[in-house]
């Protein structure tokens, strides 16, 4: 039918998803030699953003297709219902006209030879005509019923083949939400954590500054009581 419309429509976003993916393979064997990596992380996160949007945008175009997908399947039985018979006529006839076509330089020589009469040689010259004319009639028929049909019908196994890609799309997009969701949290966290050890450095810090102050007052009285040469300071 027409569903090479719907192939062109998924096949730039399939090629962008399968490239995202490859990226992703790549940043994940090198984050597990280098956990801690923040530029690698930040990657991860970035290619995750692409996978759910390139996903999200699969899905769209399916359930696209798909809410005119019933009314395509019906439109591909009526056009069956009517080719298939249609289809069986003009392959007889084109076998016939085929047999004919085969015997027409043999009955030439037969009449020439006197095998046959002319009256018998115009029969078979007229039914050749006429089979010729009926598979014309018949290519004609099959042409009008496509024009009849034309744009999306859907056969069963289209059908079908449709519907398992949309719900694996749908599947793919929760998980490729989800990838990004927890990628996302797990970047927080990791921020949290930091400026948890921070502020605990900045606490350690502050109690130990009395004690600086203390040593720092110490320091300058002992060298109060010395020569205040380059060395020493």
């Amino acid at each position: 039918g027409d569903t090479t419309k719907l192939d062109k429509a998924l096949a730039g976003t399939n090629k962008q998803l399968s490239a995202t993916q490859q990226s992703l393979k790549d940043v994940e064997r090198l984050l597990k030699l280098d956990p801690g990596n923040t530029e690698l992380l930040a990657q991860k996160q970035k290619l995750l953003a692409q996978a759910a949007s390139g996903t999200a945008d699969k899905l769209k175009t399916l359930r696209e297709a798909a809410r005119s997908a019933d009314e395509a399947l019906q439109r591909g039985r009526d056009y069956q219902a009517k080719y298939e018979p249609l289809k069986a006529q003009l392959d007889s006839v084109a076998a016939s006209m085929q047999g004919l076509e085969a015997n027409e330089a043999s009955m030439q020589a037969k009449l020439e030879s006197g095998e046959i009469s002319t009256e018998q040689y115009d029969k078979f010259k007229d039914k050749l005509e006429d089979t010729r004319k009926a598979h014309q009639a018949l290519q004609q028929a099959v042409k009008d019923l496509d024009r009849e049909f034309a744009g999306a019908r859907l056969d069963q196994s289209q059908y079908d083949a449709l519907q398992r890609e949309l719900a694996e799309s749908e599947r793919e997009a929760k998980d490729a939400e989800k990838a990004f969701k927890d990628c996302s949290s797990g970047l927080d966290e990791l921020g949290r954590k930091a400026g948890a050890v921070s502020d605990k450095a900045g606490k350690v810090a502050g109690a130990f500054a009395p004690v600086t102050a203390a040593v720092g007052a110490l320091a300058g009285a002992a060298l109060a009581t010395v020569p205040a040469t380059e060395e020493l300071r």
